[in-house]
């Protein structure tokens, strides 16, 4: 009998389309000040691995340049190196605060009474990732966000989305070391339905970048010499 031709196999069905919104102070401060050997984190590639059933169509790195008004600053140097390697992601945008002083007075018991400093803080990286969030589930950019941050700042932008596009998947990663992990618990998630989780660390050292980036045009981007 001649052969019968296989029917092709079913196509497999497309992914679901996944945007990430990272708040890049949130995460250094809270994952990777105390590891300089992450800190030339391939944010891409980690998302990626993290989500492998989903298609990433985006990821929003929410940030602010340091020290802005110093002459000198190896720290601001450094993240601007960052900042050159992360422009070589495809998926990558960089969205940009304000990086500023302010003047706190010590609480501490053991303060001296009234002492003032100077504290670094960066503005509007919440505001900003609140309108994105919303903008995005009214304009069904995504079937999913994740969302990595421990601020509770976010939480009324999440519970609006989750409130009025209740098919949009909500994931918020905490960045935060095992240590902290049980201060940094996020109920207020959990009570409204919205998967809330440390973020994953046992995949941050498999997804540096190499230690030189070449670009098209032959130049170098190399990590800096204090994150090896």
């Amino acid at each position: 009998m001649p052969d019968t031709p296989h029917s092709p196999a079913p196509a497999a069905p497309p992914k679901k389309r996944c945007l990430v919104y990272v708040d890049g102070f949130n995460l250094y401060y809270g994952v990777l000040e105390p590891h300089p050997e992450w800190k030339w984190l391939n944010l891409q590639s980690l998302f990626d691995a993290l989500r492998p059933d989903e298609d990433i169509v985006g990821i929003k790195y929410f940030t602010a340049l340091v020290e802005p008004d110093r002459h000198l600053s190896p720290k601001r140097d450094r993240q601007r190196v960052y900042f050159r390697a992360l422009a070589t992601l495809p998926k990558l945008q960089r969205i940009e605060g304000k990086y500023q002083l302010r003047q706190v007075t010590c609480r501490a018991a053991d303060c001296p009474r009234q002492l003032q400093y100077l504290s670094p803080e960066e503005k509007k990286t919440d505001v900003n990732i609140a309108v994105h969030l919303i903008d995005e589930a009214l304009h069904a950019c995504a079937d999913s966000f994740v969302i990595v941050s421990g601020d509770s700042d976010l939480e009324p932008a999440v519970e609006w989305v989750r409130k009025n596009h209740p098919a949009i998947k909500i994931t918020v990663y905490i960045p935060t070391l095992p240590t902290q992990a049980p201060q940094r618990r996020n109920d207020f998630y959990l009570r409204i339905g919205v998967t809330c989780r440390p973020l994953p660390l046992a995949e941050i050292p498999q997804h540096q970048f190499p230690p030189v980036i070449t670009l098209p045009n032959g130049a170098t981007i190399h990590r800096p010499a204090d994150w090896k």
